[in-house]
């Protein structure tokens, strides 16, 4: 029977021990799925043919594809199969939340397709990147050497991913916390003092007038405001989906005093070691810059990637494909310059990396230094502008008393 006839069928089994375990397989027919699970010393809860093929309704950690590739690596360097290691971290993932994905990818090598065809049907988990690394690692039989470099690689951009997610998250925090404040002194305390003001016979002060002008503005059109704040970021959100506006956008955000150099050296980081990877398991450099290119989220970088790409086609060197971009500085040109002209490039790759890993770290540390004093500082000064406004006329009125 061709392949294209099989038909198939989502499962949830329990193994001896009495552990849940759910998976996909591909069978001529419902009687015939549920003897190979039987056969695999599976007692059948539940058989029914797949709703959608091979798709899971969640995505998964960005930390899961990094904790996969390393337990995969520590099995297959001890000798088990992918086969099998896969039906171990099944085993022990049974009540884990990516239990269905691993199932998946163990019942697809069991059907007989590689670990990089398996991966390569889940896009929204594992980025087209480590489906062709893993591919790679598979052809060259290197797979017990790459999947540890892979892991390493993965750890390092969760980490800095991470890292500059809270330092991304931070600014808003904090606008939203002055927003709040102020907010909560115009709407009740503030109005305490209005009335006084409109009592006093003396002219207000120009701080108090801009903040009674602020309050009065805010009453009278403070909902229209809001109202208008959301349609422009659903019309900006709209307007991201288009490619041409998505490029610009990115290339602003890297443009951001601090956080955009802090983004791109990160960007650096990663594009760098992935491409190291990439190049060790023997991906030819055209092929490794076309894996290259959906690596990156930012529109931006993968503009300048796909022109790179375009002129190493050409023939010219990648370090020259580079220059007069925004991704990389001259000086790490020079260093890659100099790995192409001695046959390191890899090696090279490896060192700029490591090196813009610890640019993102230092960058990061000096950030969250200065973020409490320059909080302390927007806080206080905004809730003190407003408290001072509203004393300063009681002060100017007293003084003309005495």
């Amino acid at each position: 029977m061709s392949p294209g006839s099989l038909i198939e069928f989502d499962y949830k089994a329990r193994d001896a021990k009495g552990r849940a375990i759910k998976g996909r397989l591909r069978a001529a027919s419902k009687r015939e799925a549920a003897k190979r699970i039987t056969e695999g010393g599976l007692f059948v809860l539940r058989l029914r043919p797949a709703r959608r093929g091979w798709t899971i309704p969640r995505r998964a950690d960005s930390r899961f594809t990094a904790f996969l590739c390393r337990r995969l690596a520590v099995m297959i360097s001890a000798g088990i199969t992918i086969g099998e290691a896969l039906h171990v971290i099944v085993n022990q993932d049974a009540k884990g939340g990516n239990d269905e994905i691993v199932s998946a990818l163990y019942q697809a090598v069991t059907d007989g397709e590689r670990l990089s065809e398996a991966m390569a049907r889940f896009p929204n988990i594992f980025a087209p990147g480590v489906s062709a690394l893993v591919d790679a690692g598979e052809r060259s039989g290197s797979l017990d050497v790459l999947l540890p470099r892979l892991a390493d690689e993965l750890e390092a951009d969760y980490a800095a991913r991470e890292k500059l997610v809270t330092l991304m998250l931070y600014p808003c925090f904090l606008a939203f916390t002055v927003t709040l404040a102020a907010g909560f002194l115009l709407a009740f305390v503030f109005p305490v003092f209005v009335s006084m003001f409109q009592s006093l016979a003396i002219e207000l002060p120009l701080p108090t007038r801009l903040m009674l002008g602020l309050y009065e503005w805010l009453g009278d059109y403070g909902l229209w405001s809001l109202t208008a704040i959301l349609v422009a970021a659903l019309f900006f959100a709209r307007l991201y989906r288009r490619e041409s506006f998505r490029v610009q956008a990115d290339r602003l955000l890297l443009r951001i005093p601090v956080l955009g150099e802090l983004a791109a050296s990160a960007e650096r980081m990663r594009l760098t070691g992935t491409l190291a990877v990439l190049l060790v398991s023997g991906v030819v450099l055209d092929q490794a810059l076309e894996i290259l290119e959906g690596v990156t989220e930012n529109s931006f970088l993968r503009q300048e990637l796909q022109r790179a790409h375009s002129e190493v086609q050409k023939g010219n060197r990648l370090s020259e494909a580079l220059r007069g971009g925004v991704l990389f500085p001259t000086m790490l040109l020079e260093l890659l310059a100099t790995g192409e002209a001695t046959g390191e490039m890899e090696t090279m790759l490896e060192k700029i990396s490591a090196f813009c890993r610890l640019d993102t770290d230092s960058r990061a540390e000096r950030v969250r230094e200065l973020l409490p004093p320059v909080s302390l500082l927007v806080i206080g000064g905004a809730v003190g502008l407003i408290i001072f406004s509203a004393v300063l006329p009681l002060l100017d009125s007293m003084t003309m008393f005495m």
